[in-house]
This record gives structure tokens, C-alpha cells and sequence, in this order.
């Protein structure tokens, strides 16, 4: 199955500190396995749909091999490598997603006083470029404007962002 995973600069997992094998431009990197425990151990990754709640320097493919379970926003399998980092996933692309959630985050200041909160946070994200920041700042700006309905839609529109902007 071909899947994302956001890592720090390096390939290095921000949670695990495992620095991945990085692929070469005809060959795929080496296989990473892990006994799956979701949260706790197993080679995490994310869908389309997750991919706002794990931002990060950089953006891989990784194709995963075995069982393959879902465990919240991520998915989780005892196998997987990474195939190419996503290269459009920029500093450009970032300040771009930044703005986007900054953009939705003043509709919601016109429905809610308390989203209204966000808009300096997302201010200094946009300067920054602090995607994972903007992300979530503009969930809970969404949150506090309509409720949890509102929420899943504003990480939709993230997700959509990404897909787009990026080309996956």
C-alpha cells in the first residue's frame, strides 16, 4: 500500500529518531519493520485524509508492506519503506498552506468572537511557516465557530489543500 509520512529534516522520525533509509532515484529505500502496537510501535503513516495532522520538514511516499490497520488519524503495518520524498512539500508550499487556513480562519472570526482568538496566532504562522502550527490553530478556530461538524470540515479543506497543491 502507498501511503505518506511526514518526518524532521533528515528523514528522521520525530517521534522515534529513526533515521529512514532514503531511496535513490531507481531504487526504493530499505525496509524498516517493527511489531505493530498502534501509538506505541509499528510503522506509522497517514492517508490523504491525515495528512494535516502530521506536518512536518519533509514529505515521503512510503509503500507499506503487511496487515495494514487504521488507529485514529494515521495508519500503522510491520513493514514500510520510503519510495521518494514529495519535493513540492516546500517552504513555498508551506507558507501557501499557512495562508489557506489563515483565509478560512477569518470566515470563521465572522461567525464566532472566540475564533475570532486564532487570527493573531495565525498571523505569526503564516510569517513563520509553521504548517503544523496553522493547522492546528485553524481546527480549533473552526471548533469554537461551529463545533466538531465545522472541525472535520476545516481538516478536509487541509487535506484538500495538500493533495492539490501537492500533487499526490
Amino acid at each position: 500500500m502507498i501511503a505518506w509520512k511526514f518526518l524532521a529534516p533528515g528523514a528522521m522520525g520525530p517521534f522515534s529518531r529513526i533515521t529512514w533509509p532514503t531511496p535513490s532515484p531507481d531504487c526504493p529505500g530499505a525496509w524498516v519493520e517493527a511489531i505493530v502496537h498502534p501509538c506505541t510501535s509499528g510503522i506509522h503513516a497517514c492517508e490523504a485524509i491525515d495528512l494535516p495532522y502530521w506536518l512536518h520538514a519533509e514529505l515521503w511516499e512510503i509503500e507499506l508492506d503487511g496487515t495494514v490497520a487504521r488507529a485514529g488519524h494515521k495508519i500503522v503495518a510491520p513493514r514500510g519503506r520510503l519510495t521518494k520524498r514529495v519535493d513540492a512539500w516546500d517552504r513555498d508550499a508551506m507558507r501557501a498552506f499557512c495562508a489557506d487556513c489563515e483565509k478560512r480562519v477569518r470566515e470563521y472570526a465572522l461567525l464566532s468572537a472566540a475564533a475570532s482568538e486564532y487570527l493573531e496566532d495565525l498571523a505569526d504562522d503564516v510569517i513563520g511557516c509553521h504548517a503544523g502550527t496553522a493547522s492546528g490553530d485553524a481546527s480549533r478556530a473552526a471548533a469554537a465557530a461551529g463545533g466538531s461538524a465545522m472541525q472535520a470540515a476545516e481538516r478536509a479543506a487541509q487535506s484538500r489543500f495538500l493533495v492539490t497543491r501537492l500533487g499526490l
